[in-house]
């Protein structure tokens, strides 16, 4: 850092937590010469128990912890220090990097590698001005404005539930905001003064999920050197999210019936009980009752969480909520990142108006955000979203796996996936040998190198953005080596 950056250390012995795997030393040296005490840890369950006592001025999350983490941590940061603001240390720098990030909960977002001098500014702004609400205000939940009926229906029945500690069972579309009514459901409750532990169950294996919500007990397995709490452990008191339920392993769907039945549990490896008391949402996209009918999810389980069931509407069932949607992302946008979109031009929002939403409101905000970042100037044009990502003209009709003749001496032949008349690069050859799974992990794969970011590619592929991810998580890939797959 240069003598300006060093001149009058702001911060006062204050503390901030560092969450990184690596311990960030650059992070803590910079905090350290500026006044702060930071507290280091490793990992995200050492992260929720720092933040139970509280008392941390900025909380920095390494992006590489994972989607999940992040989220997790944000809103227990949002919970525990009210206004502190959330960091999350980059990867790549990129601005889509940037903008998942923003939409995970967290205020700000510095790409790598991290300058000291730029860091400290930056904490210096965010410490000065009022710190933002993570929780929605009583009456708004962002990400389902509007006045359709839907709508309307779904805030009345969220105002009259959150009123008891009840379980809860929201179904609906990918990207609908199921997670935003869970959260709405806690902040309104009697338990909003403990914490919300969200977990996607398709992110993760049975071990780990399972070690994930139960913890270990030491020598339970190679590597268990100590006692491990696990998440159920950590949420005691408050509300656990189970996001996408009907991908949980059967005998995981036991244990967890377990906890719901008797409000209790054992460790991976362990012989005690351990008692929790909690609230559990949980969420799908599917049917449980078809589930249920091929034997992949209990019906035991399925009548606990279902205590009272809410079904959050997809955006093409209330599509008149779409400019109010807008206008709150933007609003959303510079609350979070300090930015000065004064509005949206008539045209650009005739056109998401016009658009169809696969991914319903996750993907509308993906794209209001994405354009408000590459905004030239205070009011988003056309252009803007077009640079965003969203197509320009119609959406293309899908494209069709043509398979050519073959004969008796011909070779396996080959069929190609491509739109007539198609461009460099969208073609790509799938044998008629190959497997359906070999195929769909080309063409994914050759389709994230063509439009270079993940929501372009679920886009494209006419899939939400989650299954995109759950495929490369599947495949061993991290999105960024997906391009060289």
């Amino acid at each position: 850092m240069g003598a300006s950056d060093a001149a009058e250390p702001f911060g006062a012995g204050r503390s901030c937590l560092v969450v990184a795997a690596g311990g960030a030393p650059e992070i803590a040296a910079a905090l350290v010469r500026a006044g702060f005490a930071p507290a280091v840890v490793e990992g995200e369950h050492d992260a929720l128990a720092a933040l139970e006592g509280g008392g941390f001025a900025a909380v920095y999350v390494e992006q590489a912890l994972g989607s999940a983490a992040v989220s997790t941590l944000a809103a227990a940061a949002g919970q525990r220090l009210g206004g502190a603001p959330v960091t999350v240390l980059g990867r790549s720098g990129t601005v889509q990097e940037a903008v998942d990030a923003m939409q995970l909960g967290a205020d700000d977002y510095l790409p790598p590698p991290f300058p000291a001098g730029e860091l400290l500014r930056r904490l210096a702004r965010a410490l000065e001005r009022p710190g933002p609400a993570r929780t929605a205000a009583p009456g708004r939940l962002l990400g389902l404005d509007g006045s359709s009926p839907a709508v309307r229906r779904l805030h009345a029945a969220i105002e009259k539930i959150s009123r008891y500690k009840s379980n809860v069972l929201l179904l609906g579309e990918s990207g609908t905001g199921k997670e935003i009514v869970a959260h709405a459901l806690h902040d309104r409750g009697p338990r909003r003064q403990h914490l919300f532990v969200p977990v996607n169950c398709a992110t993760l294996g049975r071990d780990i999920l399972e070690n994930e919500l139960f913890g270990h007990e030491r020598g339970a397995f190679t590597g268990a050197n100590e006692r491990k709490r696990g998440l159920f452990e950590l949420a005691d008191g408050g509300t656990f999210f189970l996001d996408e339920i009907a991908e949980m392993d059967l005998s995981t769907q036991a244990k967890l019936l377990r906890v719901l039945e008797r409000n209790e549990f054992r460790r991976v490896g362990g012989t005690g009980k351990v008692k929790v008391d909690l609230s559990i949402v949980a969420a799908t996209n599917r049917d449980l009752e078809q589930a249920i009918a091929a034997g992949r999810f209990r019906h035991d389980l399925y009548y606990r969480l279902k205590v009272v069931t809410l079904v959050v509407p997809p955006l093409r069932e209330r599509r008149e909520d779409i400019p109010a949607l807008v206008h709150a992302f933007i609003a959303d946008f510079n609350r979070r990142s300090g930015g000065q979109i004064a509005g949206i031009a008539p045209a650009a929002i005739q056109r998401l108006v016009e658009q169809d939403w696969p991914g319903n409101v996750r993907e509308l905000r993906n794209a209001v955000e994405g354009a408000c970042v590459l905004a030239n100037g205070e009011v988003v044009k056309l252009e803007d979203l077009e640079l965003a990502g969203r197509p320009a003209g119609e959406v293309p009709a899908p494209r069709r796996l043509a398979a050519p003749r073959r004969t008796a001496a011909a070779p396996a032949p080959t069929s190609t996936v491509a739109a007539p008349a198609p461009a460099a690069g969208a073609v790509v050859e799938v044998s008629l040998d190959e497997t359906l799974a070999e195929a769909e992990r080309r063409i994914v794969l050759a389709a994230l190198r063509r439009h270079g970011t993940r929501a372009r590619t679920a886009r494209a592929l006419g899939i939400g953005l989650r299954t995109l991810y759950t495929k490369l998580a599947a495949w061993g890939l991290e999105p960024e080596d997906a391009g060289s797959a």
